[in-house]
Order: structure tokens, then sequence, then C-alpha cells
């Protein structure tokens, strides 16, 4: 039975675009050991391009970067021909998922006329398939979700960024936020608004003023109130667990729900073949911060998948949260990503209730089957609604593992 390794190349071209993803899974998976791949770029994917030589661990031997006019037939079938022609009696591939039309097109029609067998692939983003045809006829589509999997910082590396700060990959207090997740949504939000605020402005109270807050321990905090560990204010807590009292406070805030969100990730990570997942990930540029952050992360194969946090109660703000998270997901994991906002959004709202928020932004995104919001009736058992998300995805196939 054929596999993907009897489609592999000597000699293999990619089309860059600016999603280096789908290039990163060709070359692995369609490369020869110590084959040479051949980058057709633009003036604008050029550093894409250098990224993808790097992360693949090429050299001045093993790489060449073909820069092309995307919109202009004869420059880019001319300079496509020209490198065939050396490489006419050669294994030869070409993986089309990335560039623009006519530099599928042109590239295709040059390669298939120089070359003596070439073997022709693209990566469908919706089913996670390999597709290979050699003249003409469909030889493979092969499933390659799990066949490479990358960590979020060779994502992130692939687009320039690095990371500002480490990520937290482990949950702070897990064993509490379990508990919080069992409150109603309102009355923690309330205690959090009258507590840790200010009456006059809402914004939060200084450390001074944190310090001397009671915790909560009449209903319904009641089953949460045994992990205070006999400490009756903000302060005295914070001391006992070691954190800033004003760290405790936006944890208490809100921030629990992202560490929850993890826990509830690792709890399906062995069952959803999920190889990473952390929180708080920042990108930078060099030294310049990117302003935004993805709050929780999963990473499955190759597939990112992000999801936003947030217990504000108004629905604006939820929009907000998901619309943000959809658009960094796919700017950092291309197509393939995916998309979930965990909230507080309550089932009996008739304008905020889970479904509706979903489906409000996948209309005005065209994003059907891309994203999920979970609310507040999702909260107690989010582990397995989360489990009900990832085996809802394309199926999972492939062995082998992301490599230097």
């Amino acid at each position: 039975m054929n596999n993907l390794r009897d489609f592999q190349s000597q000699h293999l071209f990619l089309l860059v675009g600016t999603n280096p993803l789908p290039n990163i899974v060709a070359a692995k998976l369609l490369r020869k050991p110590k084959g040479q791949v051949y980058f057709i770029h633009t003036d604008e994917t050029l550093k894409i391009a250098q990224r993808l030589s790097d992360s693949l661990g090429l050299n001045e031997t093993t790489r060449k970067f073909i820069q092309v006019e995307e919109s202009n037939i004869a420059d880019i079938s001319n300079k496509v021909t020209d490198i065939c022609k050396n490489l006419s009696d050669q294994e030869v591939g070409l993986n089309y998922t990335g560039g623009t039309k006519t530099m599928v097109v042109h590239s295709y029609r040059a390669i298939e006329k120089a070359c003596r067998e070439p073997v022709f692939s693209y990566l469908d983003a919706r089913s996670m398939k390999m597709v290979v045809e050699r003249r003409g006829q469909l030889c493979l589509d092969s499933s390659v979700s799990l066949s490479i999997k990358p960590k979020i910082q060779d994502l992130l590396a692939l687009h320039g960024y690095i990371l500002d700060e480490d990520p937290t990959w482990e949950p702070f207090q897990s064993d509490i936020c379990r508990e919080l997740a069992r409150i109603p949504c309102n009355e923690l939000r309330a205690w959090c608004d009258n507590n840790l605020r200010q009456e006059r402005d809402r914004k939060k109270k200084n450390a001074t003023q944190l310090k001397s807050v009671s915790l909560p321990v009449n209903p319904p905090f009641d089953k949460v109130a045994h992990h205070w560990q006999g400490c009756q204010l903000l302060g005295d807590l914070a001391k006992c667990w070691g954190i800033r009292v004003d760290k405790l406070a936006d944890w208490m805030d809100g921030l629990w729900l992202e560490h929850y969100t993890l826990w509830a990730l690792k709890q399906i990570a062995p069952r959803c073949q999920i190889h990473q997942s952390g929180l708080n990930i920042k990108p930078i540029e060099g030294e310049i911060h990117r302003g935004f952050e993805l709050d929780v992360i999963a990473m499955r194969g190759y597939q990112l998948f992000a999801l936003s946090c947030t217990t504000d109660l108004q629905k604006s703000r939820q929009k907000s949260k998901l619309f943000e998270a959809y658009i960094r997901a796919r700017q950092m994991g291309g197509d393939e990503a995916r998309v979930a906002l965990v909230c507080c959004a309550l089932k009996d709202k008739d304008d905020g209730i889970p479904v509706v928020i979903q489906n409000e932004i996948e209309e005005t995104w065209d994003a059907k089957g891309k994203l999920r919001v979970f609310g507040a009736e999702h909260l107690p058992n989010l582990s397995a609604y989360l489990k009900d998300w990832f085996d809802s995805q394309p199926k999972m196939d492939g062995e082998s593992e992301w490599k230097k």
C-alpha cells in the first residue's frame, strides 16, 4: 500500500505564501533525506522563505530561493523552467498549497513540461490531508494531522516571533479553580466587583486596600472556603501562598478561568493527542511587543487550538475576545487553526447564550465549524465539552515527529 514515503522527492519545490505552515508540513513529509528544497517566493514572502529554511535546518547546498513576480506569467514560467532543465531525469516534486493562483498554475505547467515524472501535492486545510497526484491521476490522500508536532515556539518562529516571557505550563491552584467553576457566574462576578474594585470607578483596588479584603466564606462560597487554609483576609492568603496580593486579586478577578481551562485541557490531553498546552502566550518581534496574547493554547499535531477566556458578563466584551482570538489564531496557525471562547455567558439570557454568540461570529467571519463558545452551563464539566470539540475535528493520523 502506498504511503507518503513513496512520493518523496530529491528536489522539492514549494510555493511560499503568507502562511508558512503548509510548507513546513510538505517539506517534512515529501522531501527525501538531504534533498534539495526550492522556495518559489515573491519579494513580500522572502523573509518567510528564509525562516522556513532556518526551521528546516537547510544550508546553501540544500536550498535555493527563486524570487518571482507574483502576477508575471513569463517571469514565473521562465525561472522555474531554467531550474528544471537540469532536473529532467531526477525526482522532482511540487507542493502548491501556498503562493498566488498565477504562481500555482505556471509553476505547475513549467515543472510538468520539463520533468519526467513529477509529483504534485497540496495540503487540504479542511480535512488535514495531503493530496498527491502524478500524471494527472490521484495517487494518495493521506491524513497528516499528527505527522509533525511543532511546539508553539516553533510556530511563532515561522512568523518571526519569539515569546516575551515563558508561558505558564501548569495551572495555579487547580483544585480551587474547579470549585470556582461551580459557583454561579453572576454571584462570583458580583463578589469580585464589590470587593476587589473601587466603588467609584470600578478600577482595581491598590495593594494596601486589597490586603484587608475579607475572603468569601458564605454560600455559594462555602465549598471553596476550606481552601483558605484558615486565612480570613486576602493579604493573609497571599502571604500563605507566596504570591503578591495584587496578583492574587487578578487571579480571583478572572484569571482563574484561564488556569481552569488549562487544567481541563490537561485532563483530556492523552486521549485527544494534545502534545503541548499552556497559557499567557505573548509574542514579540525582535524587541517589539505585538500588543496581543493568546490566553490558552493547545497544540495537536500541527494544528493550533486557541482558547480565549473571560469572566465578563457583557456580550460585547465576550464577542470582542472571540474576534481577537480568531484573528490571531489564524495569523499564527493558518486555516487549520481552531478557536474557542470560554466565558460566563448565561444560558437563560436571550441574546447572550453561547450558541447565539457563536452563530453571530460564524456568520460575520464566514467561520462555520472553526470556532466554539463554552458558557456558564459548560464550566462545571468543561473537560468533557472540550473533548467533544476536539473529537469533532478531522480524523487524527500520523506517527512521525517534528525534528530539526
